[in-house]
């Protein structure tokens, strides 16, 4: 994958298919990319206004049971999973799916620690700037009582019931972090800020 050489203030350029960000999510086995696996990914590519260019979603199969507290969360169980692809076939065809675009995600750090952990393992190169939803929320809707994206996304009135389903999420946090670009407090803002020059 092409590293960016981009200023992070620098308006992001549109790739081929209009999109000019990628919005992504992940579900895992845990807290930590030491010891604990991703089990789904899912991605859009976002265009001008939002409109969505593709969409990308894959359960992942591991090697070990899914700990039930996140199937009582996310619904996802180890039969589900035996369905689906080992992550060697899974993360490079997400890779090719994000291309060099921006990776936007509702507490970037999170998702982006296991990106780069799987990146490592089968030696991909992962160059994309991070872009941490949250933190835009946290920057441009200041005083909320609680970020949670349940929480922001009632705020905007957005009241689907979050399901913990990346694909679900994706759609749920793309909404907020489009509110929250679009938002008057966006306006006295800094220009660049959290995020990183894309426009929505």
């Amino acid at each position: 994958m092409p590293a960016s050489t981009r200023k992070t203030s620098e308006p992001v350029q549109a790739a081929a298919d209009g999109a000019k960000f990628v919005f992504f999510d992940l579900e895992t086995t845990g807290l930590s990319p030491r010891g604990c696996r991703i089990i789904e990914m899912a991605a859009l590519r976002v265009g001008p206004v939002g409109a969505i260019a593709g969409s990308f979603q894959a359960l992942v199969r591991i090697d070990q049971p899914v700990p039930y507290f996140i199937t009582k969360l996310t619904g996802i169980t180890g039969a589900m999973l035996a369905r689906g692809e080992r992550i060697e076939m899974v993360f490079p065809r997400f890779c090719e799916f994000v291309g060099d675009l921006p990776l936007v995600a509702y507490n970037a750090s999170f998702d982006m620690g296991f990106l780069r952990a799987e990146a490592a393992r089968q030696r991909i190169k992962l160059a994309n700037t991070p872009v941490c939803a949250l933190a835009v929320a946290r920057a441009r809707v200041p005083g909320l009582p609680s970020y949670k994206l349940k929480a922001v996304a009632a705020h905007f009135g957005i009241q689907e019931r979050q399901t913990h389903r990346a694909l679900d999420d994706c759609e749920m946090g793309l909404r907020v972090f489009s509110h929250a670009m679009r938002s008057p407090v966006a306006q006295a803002a800094s220009s660049a800020g959290p995020a990183h020059g894309i426009t929505v």
